[in-house]
């Protein structure tokens, strides 16, 4: 137990890399959070990784909410803002619960969130009574020490410092520290940092320097993904912080940061004060020359096309992580080509789609065939439109448009929609079975296409199994839709 919890590992669950005396006590706190959870059913049955890691996030929570850091508040006035109350699931009297406290009902949705992000599979009952047992046992076990327990000056000192923050280097890498490491985000960061590998290495050219590559990544998966138990972008969350932790003008900078993710941009004019560069869509964005010394100076007559993450900050457009310069025009000219004529197809299908069918977004079909016939009549396909194995053999395909993302079309899933109007392959029997894991299951649906669904409420009959009855099972799930929704899908959200 004492290799899975040290005092190394506990530091790195830190936003910034200070140490303080209290940290020592916080490890031991965590190694008897670790018995505690060891010693009951839910703790046999796990692995020592998961155990050590809860008990870590039992005692960071702590020292959270003890030393005012902030990330707690954050999270449930975010959840309060977004659904009316602080927490989901559990039932609360908002006048005895206090953010600079702990409460029962923390611990219920904390250890929930940890048995839940192990089994990803599937939606976990946050009234499972083994998990309610652990949780109360925790809470015990901190509520004896929440008096006692040290505050980390150390480290809420320099988070309320704007020295901390005082250009834009030192921002962008605590910010990615505090929505990467700490322990109301680290659960996510498997989720953000594959889809953000993903867009970064199909871009990037083999053979460029890895700690830009890595330092990339960390950016996207941050300040570009969603990400936390809400899947809000970087930007929301480390805006709340700052004002937290009193820094109004920080703060706002953050709200107004403009991202632009990685992408070719054409060197488009360049003088000794600034240069500007093109983006596929024409747009003209203009950058100080200093930002690229001394490459821009070595490379001068010979740079074309860059490949960079740009950042809007303080009235400044800058780069974030990889800057790769080449000499042919090539590359902006294909990735801008794709663009735009992605663009123009989503576009052009939509307006079909809606034209089709009485300018209404979603059509169902009990098959492939019945797909095709529609869609030789009215998106002007052909028999090279060729479908998936899954796609040819499914059922009830359910097809939504929307001018962004195009067409998305999706097998099996129809039979779980309720949309009385429109699906005649709704089944109110399958989906009570099958909605669930409609709404659960990441990349399943396109994004716009979940939004629909949960904005029009189509899924009615989303439950769980309850200890309780059926009807708390699925009251479970329809107060809390659009919560499980983003902590389930998360990057889709």
């Amino acid at each position: 137990m004492k290799d899975l919890i040290t005092l190394t590992y506990w530091r790195q669950g830190h936003p910034l890399p200070v140490e303080s005396a209290s940290d020592f006590y916080y490890v031991n706190l965590a190694r008897h959070l670790y018995n505690t959870i060891c010693a009951t059913e839910m703790g046999r049955q796990s692995t020592k990784a998961w155990v050590a890691e809860t008990a870590m996030t039992m005692a960071y929570y702590l020292e959270d909410v003890v030393s005012g850091l902030g990330f707690w508040h954050v999270f449930v006035a975010k959840h309060k803002a977004l659904y009316g109350k602080y927490l989901p699931f559990y039932t609360i009297d908002e006048t005895n619960y206090y953010t600079d406290e702990i409460n029962q009902t923390d611990i219920y949705f904390l250890l929930w969130m940890a048995v839940q992000n192990n089994k990803r599979e599937t939606l976990v009952n946050p009234e499972n009574p083994y998990l309610m047992e652990l949780a109360a046992a925790l809470y015990h076990q901190l509520d004896k020490e929440f008096e006692k327990a040290p505050i980390n000056d150390d480290l809420l000192e320099h988070l309320k410092s704007p020295q901390t923050y005082q250009d834009f280097e030192k921002l962008i890498l605590t910010g990615m520290k505090a929505l990467g490491a700490t322990y109301l985000f680290r659960p996510f960061t498997a989720q953000t940092e594959r889809v953000a590998i993903y867009e970064v290495d199909r871009l990037l050219v083999p053979g460029s320097q890895l700690s830009l590559r890595e330092y990339t990544v960390r950016f996207m998966q941050v300040f570009c993904k969603n990400t936390g138990p809400l899947a809000l972008k970087g930007t929301e969350w480390l805006s709340a912080l700052l004002a937290f932790w009193g820094l109004s003008e920080e703060s706002r900078r953050v709200a107004e940061m403009q991202i632009l993710p990685l992408a070719y941009y054409r060197l488009n004019d360049c003088n000794d004060q600034q240069l500007t560069l093109e983006a596929y869509d024409g747009e003209k964005l203009v950058l100080s020359r200093d930002i690229f010394q001394p490459v821009i100076e070595q490379l001068m007559n010979m740079n074309k096309v860059c490949l960079t993450t740009l950042v809007h900050y303080g009235g400044n457009w800058m780069t974030a992580g990889v800057v790769s310069w080449y000499a042919n025009e090539r590359l902006f000219t294909q990735y801008s080509s794709m663009r735009m004529e992605r663009q123009r197809v989503n576009d052009e299908v939509y307006h079909k789609v809606i034209e089709a069918n009485k300018q209404y977004p979603m059509v169902y079909f009990e098959d492939w065939n019945a797909f095709m016939e529609w869609a030789k009549q009215h998106l002007e396909v052909g028999d090279e439109f060729k479908p998936t194995k899954e796609m040819r053999n499914g059922k009830c395909l359910a097809l939504f448009a929307d001018p962004t993302e195009g067409m998305t079309l999706v097998p099996n899933e129809a039979r779980f929609i309720c949309d009385p109007s429109h699906n005649p392959c709704y089944n109110a029997a399958q989906a009570r079975r099958g909605s669930l894991l409609l709404l659960i299951t990441p990349g399943n649906v396109s994004t716009r296409m979940l939004h629909h669904i949960l904005d029009c409420r189509m899924l009615p009959d989303a439950s769980l199994p309850s200890t309780k009855d059926a009807d708390r099972g699925k009251q479970l799930i329809q107060d809390n839709l659009d919560f499980i929704a983003r902590f389930m899908r998360t990057v889709d959200y």
